[in-house]
């Protein structure tokens, strides 16, 4: 069920009528169910009515979805939540240094990390097996295993509730009810932003009062997440896809607008989808954090990664980076835990090197960028270059994430490799440079390069507050956008293949 169809329209206006109706536990238990409902109403992709299985496991859960169109990885959703649930019940009753305490994370992390493993890794580390002929001569088959919609966000959703129980930073809920809610509630439930428990259960127990200014933030919210995915997103999608399909046919210039493109593609449609999320859980009395912060203006890498998806950037920095010592730590091992944290953040992404490969770009950049800010040249320049330094920082950054947008978006590394190389133009294309065919875009990009900046100096909440005429402005300008320039027909959300 799509943020942009009508299903979901519909879908919203009666939960959010029926569960201000009902209080208390009965109005929990509606949102429960009503979040189990959005979930089943997403079909496995490689579910087809028209091919279904004659034998084995796919066979019922064939018969499960096309017979009673129940999705049945649901199942995966409550079995998870109920392992969580009553390992941090107990963790938390168990005293410290009671080894049983340990033994009880560790299952919950099992149960976690397995799941996600064996759907979402099996056919990626079988196929490094036979890449590296491991056993020979023999090739294990591709197995073709259906990974469900939102695995990587509800099991690390979940896995941090149970680490921070066992950590002590957080009391276990004693409503499995509860519970569960926080670790299926539906704005978030298939792409995030990855909640924390706090965040959830703060906002649970002392809900928001829905008033005007709370609604005209939600609605603003919406809004823009609307526009930034059916405007820009899915427009930017065309440019993306013919270069990434054309790759060989095309000269450098053609090739930086395309990567470029994707770049910003991801991000208006990854941060619409938040914006969206957000917006409709404020509409319950739920105030998330936002997940993204103008990061396609920053001046290094660093700063890029503190303003992008900011619930899962720091969510490797809490349970990954710091636990590895993070940087108080030797040269090595801080290099170690650096490469080790993006690295796991690049397999995260998806099961293939090209997911590797960009992991350990971020995490090469990253270094590059310690090191040289602890040199003299790097202090001095910070302090006296003024504003053309700061602009070719700028577009120095976009510059090096340009490889990495590559990486993340082509399908094997075979792909990714000759249009890295064609970035320093040394492809093998004939196509003359003079040529330029997709410059329309190369043209919005660089407004959008533009008035992202203007943007990150000040927030979009701060411009929609304290005149009506702002407010009515930016809902006039954003509705115009949508209906003369908006993608009509209905378009996944990158993210939800993760």
């Amino acid at each position: 069920m799509l943020f942009n169809s009508f299903e979901f329209l519909v879908f919203f206006f009666v939960t959010i009528i029926v569960g201000n109706i009902l209080k208390n536990r009965w109005q929990k238990l509606f949102f429960l169910l009503t979040s189990y409902y959005f979930y089943m109403a997403w079909q496995p992709s490689s579910i087809s009515c028209t091919g279904m299985a004659a034998e084995g496991l796919k066979f019922y859960t064939d018969r499960l979805y096309c017979d009673f169109k129940i999705n049945p990885y649901v199942f995966i959703l409550i079995f998870s939540t109920i392992i969580d649930y009553f390992a941090a019940r107990l963790i938390e009753e168990k005293q410290d240094g009671d080894s049983a305490r340990g033994w009880l994370l560790v299952l919950s992390l099992v149960v976690n990390i397995g799941t996600l493993g064996f759907f979402k890794y099996t056919d990626f580390l079988l196929g490094v097996i036979n890449d590296i002929h491991l056993l020979g001569s023999y090739q294990f088959p591709k197995q073709n295993i259906i990974l469900p919609v939102g695995i990587s966000f509800y099991t690390f959703q979940s896995m941090s509730y149970t680490i921070d129980v066992y950590n002590r930073k957080i009391e276990a809920r004693k409503s499995f009810l509860d519970f569960a809610l926080y670790v299926a509630f539906f704005p978030q439930l298939v792409a995030g932003p990855i909640v924390r428990a706090e965040t959830f259960f703060r906002d649970l127990d002392f809900r928001l009062g829905v008033y005007k200014e709370n609604i005209d933030t939600a609605f603003a919210l919406i809004l823009i997440g609307f526009t930034r995915k059916i405007v820009f997103a899915d427009n930017l999608a065309r440019v993306v896809d013919s270069t990434f399909a054309n790759y060989q046919n095309l000269n450098s210039i053609e090739i930086w607008t395309g990567a470029l493109a994707f770049g910003w593609q991801i991000y208006f449609d990854f941060a619409g989808y938040t914006d969206i999320a957000i917006g409709v859980a404020r509409l319950f009395g739920f105030q998330f954090n936002p997940n993204f912060n103008f990061p396609m203006s920053c001046r290094n890498i660093a700063d890029h990664w503190s303003r992008w998806h900011i619930s899962f950037s720091t969510w490797i920095r809490d349970y990954i980076y710091i636990p590895l010592g993070g940087s108080r730590v030797s040269v090595i091992m801080y290099i170690r835990n650096i490469m080790i944290t993006w690295l796991f953040a690049g397999l995260w992404h998806g099961a293939a090197y090209h997911y590797v490969g960009w992991g350990i770009w971020q995490g090469t950049m990253l270094l590059s960028h310690k090191f040289y800010g602890d040199t003299k040249v790097a202090k001095f320049l910070n302090n006296k270059g003024g504003r053309v330094y700061d602009l070719l920082a700028r577009i120095f950054t976009m510059f090096c994430l340009a490889f990495g947008f590559i990486m993340f978006r082509a399908e094997t590394m075979e792909k990714a490799i000759p249009m890295m190389k064609a970035l320093v133009f040394l492809n093998d294309s004939v196509a003359p440079l003079t040529r330029w065919s997709n410059y329309r875009f190369g043209i919005l990009l660089v407004i959008c390069f533009t008035a992202s900046y203007v943007f990150s100096k000040r927030q979009i909440p701060t411009l929609l507050t304290g005149s009506w005429l702002k407010y009515t402005t930016f809902v006039i300008v954003n509705v115009l956008l949508l209906l003369l320039f908006g993608v009509t027909e209905s378009q996944n959300f990158l993210y939800f293949q993760f």
